[in-house]
């Protein structure tokens, strides 16, 4: 059955806004890493525009991009890593191929995570680590929500993937309990599941404004927006944030594992 890209048209945003969040984060899961990254393949599973290939790239490590956005692994293909398209619940990879392997937030875009941990253990050679975020199911924030509720007023409406996404596939690992048996599930060994606040640096509403409006399930509605439109509606939301603007803290879950 094919599947849809959702994510075609957004590399641009998503490198120069939502970058701005998904770039420490990235950071902070590969630095979570149970032993040194220097000189192992790892795969960059769900790379997008390569954020936590950059981390790999920094640690040492030879990373191998996976996503299957082909737009989002053509951003600044001359500065990337090996890639290859591909799902991550059907990885076109061989048992044991690489080191390690890294799934910063694409876990919960999938309706059934599950496959794809067993996927990741699979391609991941004994004794390699398999590392992997996503949001907490207790994390709330008025800021994004103030920023999303600008958006609507100005004619934006989620797409039915991004409902589904939140309402039912993100909330199947969003604790540390729900991840770690999923990853016991999969078979992977010597498990840590942590949630905790992460520390991304951002305390600017402009930062903020633009990590939000760089998301992929903004890019649609943004890109058919006049200029003017595009100026408006940011220069609104970021007028609406500044008013309860606070050092922006996204909750997260990370897990940390062994394959046997």
């Amino acid at each position: 059955m094919a599947v849809t890209d959702h994510y075609a048209g957004a590399a641009e945003g998503w490198a120069t806004g939502a970058a701005r969040v998904y770039g420490p984060l990235a950071a902070d899961l590969v630095a979570a890493a149970p032993h040194p990254l220097a000189g192992r393949r790892v795969l960059d599973a769900g790379a997008g525009t390569g954020l936590a290939s950059s981390a790999l790239l920094r640690a040492g490590a030879q990373p191998v991009a996976m996503d299957l956005s082909l737009d989002m692994l053509r951003w600044r293909r001359d500065q990337r890593p090996p890639a290859v398209v591909g799902e991550v619940g059907r990885a076109p990879l061989r048992s044991g191929s690489v080191d390690d392997a890294v799934a910063a937030f694409v876990l919960n875009h999938l309706p059934e995570p599950l496959p794809a941990l067993r996927e990741l253990a699979r391609v991941v050679r004994p004794g390699g680590a398999v590392l992997a975020t996503v949001y907490a199911n207790s994390f709330v924030s008025p800021l994004r929500d103030r920023i999303d509720e600008i958006a609507f007023v100005h004619g934006f409406t989620y797409p039915r993937w991004y409902r589904a996404m939140r309402q039912s596939w993100a909330p199947q690992l969003g604790s540390e309990e729900l991840m770690a048996a999923a990853a016991r599930a999969a078979g992977l060994v010597r498990v840590r599941a942590v949630e905790h606040l992460a520390d991304v640096g951002l305390d600017r509403a402009e930062d903020l404004v633009d990590y939000r409006l760089g998301q992929a399930h903004v890019a649609d509605w943004i890109s058919g927006l006049s200029p003017a439109r595009r100026a408006g509606v940011r220069a609104a939301a970021v007028a609406a944030v500044e008013l309860i603007m606070r050092p922006y803290r996204p909750g997260v879950v990370r897990l940390v594992a062994v394959v046997p």
